[in-house]
C-alpha cells in the first residue's frame, strides 16, 4: 500500500480514496440495515453518494423498502423486494446477501458522522482532482483536514465544486393557484392548530401553523414549560395529530406525571393535585383507578405524543431528530428549552451563533422544507422578573432568535399589587357583544393563579396591543382566558 505521507500522483490518490472509500461507504451503508430509521435521518445522503457497487446496492435497497415503500427492513421484506428487481438480486446474492446485518453488529452506530464526514472528504478530494487540483501532492495533509478546513483553504476557487449548482428554489407568478387557494382559505387550511382553551390568543396569532416557529419565553420558574404543555398536547389529542417533544431540562417521567395530573383533571374532572402524585403513599382504590383510567387513556393515545430527552443538546442533533419524526408524519414539534449548544466551543455562546442556529431550525421547517410547526420555549433575561411589560428587549443578547419565528409570546405570573385594589391594580375586560367591542370589566380573586402573555410578534395579527390573562392552576394543569389588559411598557 502506498505511504500517504510521500508525495503521490493524481492517480495514485484516486487509488488510495478508493480504498478509504470502501471502509467508510461500507460502514455507513451496515449502520443504515443495523438501524434503518437513520435513513430517514440522514437524508442527504443518496445513491450518487457512493462509488462502490457493493455499497451501492445495500443502499438502494434498504432506502426503497424504508423510505420508498414504509416497510421494515427484514429478511421478508428484502425478498419480496429482490422478486420485483432481479438485477438488485443477483448482486444481493453475490454480495453475501443478509449476512450485512451479522457484520454490522461490529460497527458502532454512534460513529456514523464521523463515517459521512469521512465520505464527503474522499468525494470532494476526487471533485478536485477532476478539477485539476495537484491534491495528490498534498495528500498527507488532506488526509487529516475536515471538509471545512479543505474548504476555507481553497474558498475561493473551489465555490463551484461546493455548491449544488442545480438549484432546488421555484419561481412563481403572483397568480399562480389563486383561485385554489381561496378554496383552501374556505376551508380554514389558513388557520393552525389551535391552543387549548385559549381562543383569543389562538384568533389573534392565527394557532400553530405549519412551517413556522413560536417562541415562547419567560423567566425562570415563571411556568412557560407547563404553559406548552396546557396549551398544547389536550389540542394534539383532540385534532388526531402527533408532537414530537425534545426536552433539555425535564426528563421523561416529569412530563408523564404532568399529562397524568391533566388527564385526571381534563378527561376524568377529578381534582388530583401535583403533590398527590409527587408524594406518593396511594391508596389501593386511588393506585388502581390511576392505573385503569389516566394511564390506560394515555397509553391509548400514546402514538400521538413522543418525547425525546437530550442528555445534551445541540441543534444539529435537534435537526435530525425533527427529520426522522417529520419521515414519520408528524407535523408538529416542541423544543424545550431553546439554548446554547452544549459541545465544549465558546462560539456556541455568541449571540449571533445562537441567532444562526434558530435559521437552521427555522430552514429545516419552514413551508419549502418539511413544513411543520416547532414551539420553541426560551428563557428571559434577569432584569424580567423586575419588569411588568415583556418586549423583544427581554430575550436579552440573542434576541436576535426571533427574526425568523411567526409567534413571540411571553408569560409572567400576576404580581401582588395588580389585584384589585393594589398600587398598579390591573384593568381587565372581556370582550363581549356581537361585534367584540364591547368590554366587561372582570375581577381578579386573590385565591386565584393569573398569567399574563404578551403578544410580542405576530405575523397573523397584532402584537404589543394588548396582553391577555390567563387563570392557570398549575398544581391542578387547567386553564382559561380571562380577559385582555393593557400593560404600558417600563421605561
Amino acid at each position: 500500500m502506498t505511504n500517504s505521507k510521500a508525495k503521490l500522483t493524481n492517480q495514485e490518490a484516486i487509488t488510495k480514496i478508493s480504498e478509504l472509500r470502501i471502509i467508510s461507504e461500507m460502514n455507513i451503508v451496515s449502520i443504515l440495515w443495523k438501524k434503518p430509521e437513520l435513513y430517514f435521518v440522514y437524508d442527504e445522503l443518496n445513491i450518487d453518494s457512493f462509488s462502490i457497487n457493493k455499497s451501492k446496492v445495500y443502499f438502494q435497497i434498504g432506502h426503497d423498502i424504508v423510505v420508498k415503500e414504509n416497510k421494515v427492513l427484514e429478511a421478508i421484506t428484502i425478498d419480496m423486494y429482490l422478486e420485483k428487481h432481479k438485477k438488485l438480486a443477483e448482486k444481493y446474492e453475490e454480495y453475501g446477501g443478509y449476512e450485512i446485518v451479522e457484520t454490522g453488529k461490529y460497527v458502532e452506530e454512534s460513529n456514523i458522522e464521523g463515517y459521512i464526514e469521512e465520505l464527503n472528504k474522499w468525494n470532494i478530494l476526487i471533485k478536485m482532482i477532476k478539477e485539476g487540483f495537484p491534491v495528490g501532492e498534498r495528500f498527507s495533509e488532506y488526509i487529516d483536514m475536515s471538509c471545512e478546513e479543505i474548504y476555507d483553504e481553497n474558498e475561493a476557487i473551489l465555490n463551484h465544486i461546493f455548491t449544488n449548482i442545480s438549484s432546488k428554489d421555484k419561481s412563481y407568478k403572483i397568480g399562480y393557484e389563486i383561485e385554489e387557494l381561496i378554496d383552501e382559505l374556505d376551508e380554514g387550511l389558513g388557520v393552525g392548530l389551535p391552543l387549548s382553551n385559549l381562543p383569543m390568543l389562538t384568533n389573534e396569532i392565527g394557532g400553530n401553523i405549519t412551517g413556522n416557529i413560536t417562541l415562547c419565553g419567560g423567566i425562570s420558574g415563571a411556568g412557560k414549560t407547563t404553559f406548552t404543555r396546557n396549551v398544547l398536547l389536550p389540542s394534539i389529542i383532540e385534532n388526531g395529530e402527533k408532537i414530537l417533544i425534545m426536552v433539555n431540562e425535564e426528563g421523561i417521567k416529569k412530563w408523564q406525571r404532568e399529562f397524568i395530573i391533566w388527564v385526571c383533571n381534563n378527561i376524568y374532572d377529578k381534582p388530583i393535585k401535583k403533590y398527590m402524585l409527587r408524594n406518593g403513599g396511594f391508596e389501593p382504590k386511588f393506585k388502581s383507578w390511576l392505573k385503569a383510567k389516566p394511564c390506560k387513556w394515555i397509553k391509548d393515545h400514546e402514538d400521538q405524543i413522543v418525547i425525546v430527552p437530550f442528555s445534551q443538546y445541540n441543534t444539529s442533533k435537534a435537526i435530525k431528530t425533527i427529520k426522522k419524526y417529520n419521515a414519520l408524519k408528524f407535523k408538529y414539534a416542541i423544543l424545550d428549552t431553546y439554548k446554547a449548544d452544549s459541545d465544549d466551543s465558546r462560539d456556541s455562546t455568541n449571540p449571533a451563533v445562537m441567532q444562526q442556529n434558530m435559521v437552521k431550525i427555522y430552514d429545516t421547517i419552514k413551508e419549502e422544507a418539511l413544513n411543520m410547526h416547532i414551539w420553541i420555549t426560551f428563557q428571559l433575561n434577569k432584569s424580567s422578573s423586575k419588569q411588568r411589560c415583556y418586549t423583544q428587549d427581554n430575550i436579552g443578547m440573542a434576541k436576535n432568535i426571533v427574526d425568523v419565528a411567526s409567534t413571540c409570546l411571553m408569560v409572567r405570573n400576576l404580581y401582588e399589587d395588580e389585584f384589585d385594589g393594589g398600587k398598579n391594580e390591573l384593568k381587565v375586560y372581556k370582550i363581549t357583544g356581537k361585534s367584540g367591542k364591547t368590554k366587561t370589566p372582570v375581577k381578579l380573586e386573590r385565591d386565584k393563579h393569573y398569567q399574563i402573555c404578551f403578544i410580542v410578534k405576530n405575523r397573523e395579527g397584532g402584537c404589543n396591543d394588548y396582553s391577555i390573562v390567563i387563570e392557570h392552576d398549575m398544581s391542578l394543569n387547567t386553564m382559561k382566558e380571562i380577559g385582555i389588559t393593557y400593560i404600558t411598557p417600563d421605561f
